[in-house]
């Protein structure tokens, strides 16, 4: 694979790192704005300011049905946005160099010429290649491929606490709707056995609006399961994605390593 090759996919990548991003901070950020004023119901101290208006981390208690503390929705929410913009850059950035440069297009293509020495014809072999003096950027393969692997770890982090967090809110949210809907036997079996996520927090949008004094004011409905297994999804798979940079960055600083990099000898 040559040099214009792995920054066009790099260019598909870092786009298409972007679009999930931004899809996994727009499904959470849904629920967390519809779900924040009938989840905060947790009492407030003047010791301590419980904010628990957040989808992730819910907890059943004797009354209520409490969201987790804000704090894990704001992050949720807000940490992926330097990867957004980091995306976004690399993707004008090795846009600019596939569609207009075409930097290292004709790298590793042979060209044949046949000379004459000394009265015999030679075949002559050449492997076209980019000069180090005109493409700076391969000084910058090393540190590209940290900066891709720190982020992935960064991402993979995120991707696991909202998992975490998905999950908690479900496991909790199916003993709270047995005893909503006086459940038993069976019926209590099939709730934390046989019914999956989705159909829980099908229960949770239809049922715990009913049960807090600002229902009046949650009129409307959305698909809670839905919005966040589309945000856990796009998450891992922008994890996933984050691997393949890290791939294509290290094989081709391997294909350089002896050009110094940008950051010193």
């Amino acid at each position: 694979m040559n040099q214009y090759q792995t920054e066009r996919r790099l260019c598909w990548c870092y786009g298409i790192l972007a679009i999930l991003l931004s899809i996994s901070v727009i499904c959470i950020a849904i629920p967390y704005n519809h779900w924040r004023p009938t989840l905060d119901v947790c009492l407030n101290s003047w010791i301590e300011n419980a904010n628990c208006g957040c989808i992730f981390y819910g907890v059943s208690t004797s009354q209520y049905f409490n969201g987790g503390h804000n704090s894990y929705c704001l992050y949720a929410v807000f940490a992926p946005i330097p990867l957004i913009v980091y995306a976004i850059v690399m993707v004008l950035f090795h846009m600019y160099r596939v569609c207009i440069n075409n930097v290292g297009q004709y790298e590793d293509e042979k060209s044949t010429a046949m000379e004459e020495i000394e009265g015999e014809a030679i075949v002559v072999t050449t492997r076209t290649r980019v000069s180090q003096r005109n493409d700076a950027v391969i000084y910058c393969w090393i540190p590209t491929a940290c900066i891709a692997a720190v982020l992935c770890l960064y991402n993979l982090i995120h991707a696991s606490i909202i998992t975490d967090g998905f999950l908690k809110t479900c496991n909790q949210y199916r003993s709270h709707l047995g005893r909503e809907i006086h459940a038993s036997g069976d019926q209590i079996t099939a709730i934390h056995f046989r019914l999956t996520c989705q159909a829980i927090f099908d229960f949770m949008d239809y049922l715990l609006r009913n049960t807090l004094q600002s229902s009046a004011s949650r009129a409307e409905f959305i698909n809670t399961g839905l919005s966040l297994q589309l945000a856990l999804i796009s998450s891992w798979v922008a994890v996933i994605f984050w691997v393949v940079i890290v791939v294509y960055t290290s094989t081709r600083a391997y294909k350089e390593r002896d050009v110094l990099t940008c950051c010193g000898n």
